[in-house]
């Protein structure tokens, strides 16, 4: 991208390739599809775009778009990448979905308030900064943000730190209050109710959780220790003892989250107790305020009120709020190894016997290059479907943001919307780039829309990509830092992007509903859908539609205008639309032409009149 097109533009594995490719083609854990399969389809599927990229059909397939849905899908992409930022989890933690209406605002004095008020904070600072012309604005406020909550973590504010709360007793599960606080949605519809420990009483100290050679030894630390008899708990502190009827309420193991123990609720209070105890099988997780990365949880029952993705908090499918602790470390050293057979996912999970073998899905081991499963030719299921699913995903969301960005960047001649300075290599670049990253293991690589913020920084040429580049190659050093860097302090960033990207529909005559309905379709589509490419597809949809059942159409068949009856041809004749449509009409002789029209006359007054005599001031006129 950056040395033969010369355009700004960078390259990465697609953010929605990379959930369709996991959640819905490969299932959690190789659930659905074995993942070699599916990296091989990855990896055929770029060859396939190096032989088009070459044929060059990837540029003949844009000239049927018209150059007003390129503007549409430019604003799309904006708008897509905004309502990313805008989400719990995903960014500034201000919207979150609802059982019922979908989307929802959060409550901006509710459990996680001083999270979204720092992401609408941070997003104002930038704006000001960009506002103010100050160059690196973006970047500036990404560093003070992500500062800003590592401090918060390392204060141990609740908010920021994940805090396994357990309940053993009595636990109620009241219904939601409508518009409050009091329910957490889940994917697919419907609601967690949050858990409440009735009566509890609050043992001092927390779990801890050590491992030693792959032996894990849960413990619970506490000055008091805790007994029962007969559904009574006595609790003795310091030398003074006293008995409880409810639940007890502890703190549950903060360190190495993962879904195996569920906050260690079971192991702590063994161990709480003096021992094992069956009473302990009744322990709940009932609150975990935040937790700090990815996949823990994953497979906790809705009772715990964790949504099977696994990401953030409490609340918002389970992604309010998530957020990341201080780096510790600054740099690591990557792990690069060739991917080896398919492994289980868990012993008798789906796809594998009960015994965990003949896993027909499952992970690899080893590492990631060449994972390549070469007798899945012949799985329609498994290999070519997701090939032909890739295919049209990829080309039609990198044609569609390929022309809307080097619109924005002024590269685009309008007389000449199918082509721009260097597309024919932009589009080799990007599928050499599908290929490479079937090779190495990771789903399609394409060209990606955040790349745009290093556009409205001034970047337009390869240089920028170039840049781009060594910056991605020297994270794969430097993930202990940025795997760090909140989702509340990217959020921001990806809202200013859609302020920089919408800009392209002033372009679009709104008047004209021949572009304004297709339009609106394909931006609606993109938020909603999550996929580019299904707002590129809805739009051309609805405008092949008008197309043809307003007769439209006609104009662009050669010989069939004049083969219409004249009923038709004036039912067309009186439509409204844009210049392009104007034009074709008369060149069809439906309505006059310009140069056929009287022309205006300037009636020059008399004061002025006199100095036209003059040649000079004659000749001017």
């Amino acid at each position: 991208m950056a040395l033969w097109a010369n355009l700004p533009f960078g390259l990465w594995p697609g953010m929605g390739m990379n959930a369709y490719f996991a959640y819905t083609i490969v299932g959690f854990k190789g659930t659905q599809t074995a993942v070699k399969k599916v990296m091989m389809a990855v990896t055929i599927e770029g060859v396939i775009f190096i032989i088009m990229s070459a044929l060059d059909l990837r540029r003949y397939v844009f000239k049927v778009f018209p150059t007003w849905m390129m503007k549409a899908t430019m604003a799309g992409i904006g708008l897509f990448l905004a309502h990313i930022g805008l989400q719990a989890g995903n960014g500034i933690d201000i919207v979150r979905d609802h059982p019922a209406v979908l989307v929802d605002l959060v409550t901006l004095t509710g459990e996680h308030f001083a999270r979204t008020w720092i992401g609408i904070a941070f997003f104002c600072l930038m704006a000001l900064l960009i506002l103010l012309r100050v160059k690196g604005a973006v970047m500036i406020a990404i560093i003070l943000s992500a500062i800003l909550c590592w401090i918060l973590n390392a204060a141990s504010v609740e908010q920021f730190t994940y805090k396994p709360m357990c309940c053993l007793g009595s636990v109620s599960y009241p219904e939601p209050a409508a518009g409050g606080l009091e329910w957490y949605p889940k994917p697919g519809g419907g609601f967690y109710p949050k858990p409440t420990c009735d009566n509890p009483f609050t043992v001092p100290g927390e779990g801890k959780l050590t491992e030693t050679d792959g032996v894990r030894t849960y413990t619970f630390e506490s000055t008091a220790s805790v007994s029962h008899s007969g559904g009574v708990f006595t609790i003795t502190n310091g030398g003074t003892s006293q008995t409880h009827s409810g639940s007890l309420y502890w703190q549950g193991i903060a360190a190495g989250r993962d879904s195996t123990f569920k906050g260690g609720c079971q192991d702590t209070c063994m161990h709480m107790l003096g021992g094992f105890d069956p009473m302990c099988f009744g322990s709940v997780l009932v609150e975990t305020g935040c937790w700090t990365g990815m996949s823990y949880q994953d497979r906790a029952t809705e009772r715990l009120l964790v949504d099977g993705f696994g990401e953030g908090c409490l609340g918002g499918a389970g992604r309010i709020p998530k957020t990341y602790g201080a780096p510790n470390a600054f740099a690591s050293v990557p792990l690069i190894a060739t991917a080896g057979p398919l492994v289980p996912p868990f012993s008798g999970w789906a796809g594998c016997d009960a015994n965990g073998t003949n896993c027909v899905s499952g992970d690899v081991s080893g590492g990631t290059i060449l994972a390549w499963d070469t007798d899945g030719f012949g799985d329609w299921a498994g290999f070519w479907n997701p090939l032909l699913t890739l295919l049209y995903i990829d080309f039609i969301g990198t044609m569609g943001f390929l022309y809307a960005a080097a619109d924005l960047s002024g590269l685009v001649d309008p007389s000449k919307p199918e082509t721009f300075p260097g597309c024919f290599a932009a589009f080799m670049a990007d599928a050499v780039g599908t290929f490479v990253g079937g090779f190495l293991g990771t789903s399609s690589v394409t060209t990606y829309g955040e790349s745009m913020a290093g556009v409205y920084e001034g970047g337009r040429t390869g240089l920028t990509a170039l840049t781009i580049a060594f910056c991605n190659f020297i994270c794969i050093f430097l993930t202990p830092l940025l795997s760090s860097i909140p989702t509340l302090s990217t959020g921001p960033a990806l809202v200013m992007v859609g302020v920089f990207m919408i800009e392209g529909v002033k372009d679009i005559e709104w008047t004209d509903y021949m572009q304004a309905v297709p339009s609106t379709v394909c931006i609606l589509l993109q938020i909603t859908t999550y996929k580019i490419e299904v707002g590129v597809l809805g739009a051309l949809l609805v405008w092949t539609f008008l197309m043809i059942f307003s007769g439209r159409i006609l104009l662009y068949i050669p010989g069939a205008w004049e083969k219409m009856p004249p009923k038709v041809q004036n039912f067309v004749s009186k439509q409204v639309g844009d210049k392009e449509f104007m034009d074709r009409l008369r060149k069809v002789g439906a309505i006059p032409d310009e140069s056929d029209e009287p022309k205006q006359i300037s009636i020059v007054p008399t004061a002025e009149a006199e100095h036209i005599d003059k040649p000079e001031v004659r000749q001017a006129w």
